[in-house]
């Protein structure tokens, strides 16, 4: 009997575990809207029909001091995570464009311990948040073809369009040079909050 069978009780799906992904890769600079981080769902690692990988999410850094790919690979059941460790060539499609690539799971017992393959790092739900348990090393990406390029943008755009559906954006304090004064404004597109497009009726 394999431990397969002792999975701890799955309460967050996928769904939830991107959302939080979305909210950790999240900020703006002081007094600006200007987003640090280009946020991508559901990467596929090619546009044609064979030997498809999909990276569940991808955050760009584009910060000039921190600038990265990062990569993540979502899961919330331990034998979804077996299924994975026995072919690491599938996520490997995807990894090799990323400067650091991290496992992310709904609970610390779906990975036990050595289990993490080399290069992996480790995100945990821990409440509200996720928390890095495994920091991730930093690898040596290899260019990007055009044909992934393109996934990852389209992939963009979905998310772009989609986030708002599950995570509405925050609302920022940020000074106005026209009005000399600082106002209550949406981080996404900088209307007055709350802002019915990324923010609904929520302030």
């Amino acid at each position: 009997m394999t431990d397969q069978l002792f999975e701890p009780e799955v309460k967050f799906t996928e769904r939830d575990m991107l959302t939080m992904l979305l909210t950790r890769y999240n900020t703006e600079r002081r007094g600006t809207i200007a987003d640090r981080y280009v946020r991508a769902e559901h990467v596929r690692s090619s546009q044609g029909f064979y030997g498809i990988s999909i990276a569940d999410f991808i955050a760009i850094d584009k910060y000039s001091a921190s600038q990265a790919v990062i990569g993540h690979e979502v899961k919330v059941s331990r034998s979804d995570w077996l299924t994975e460790l026995r072919d690491l060539s599938k996520a490997e499609r995807i990894k090799r464009y990323c400067t650091y690539w991290y496992l992310v799971v709904s609970d610390a017992s779906i990975v036990k311990d050595g289990e993490l393959p080399e290069g992996w790092g480790l995100m945990v739900k821990a409440g509200e948040r996720l928390r890095i348990k495994h920091r991730a090393p930093k690898l040596t990406p290899v260019p990007m073809t055009l044909d992934f390029v393109a996934g990852l943008a389209a992939a963009v755009q979905r998310t772009s369009f989609r986030e708002p559906l599950h995570r509405p954006a925050r609302t920022i304090h940020m000074w106005k040079e026209s009005i000399q004064d600082s106002v209550f404004v949406c981080q996404a597109c900088g209307e007055p909050a709350p802002c019915q497009l990324h923010q609904g009726a929520t302030p």
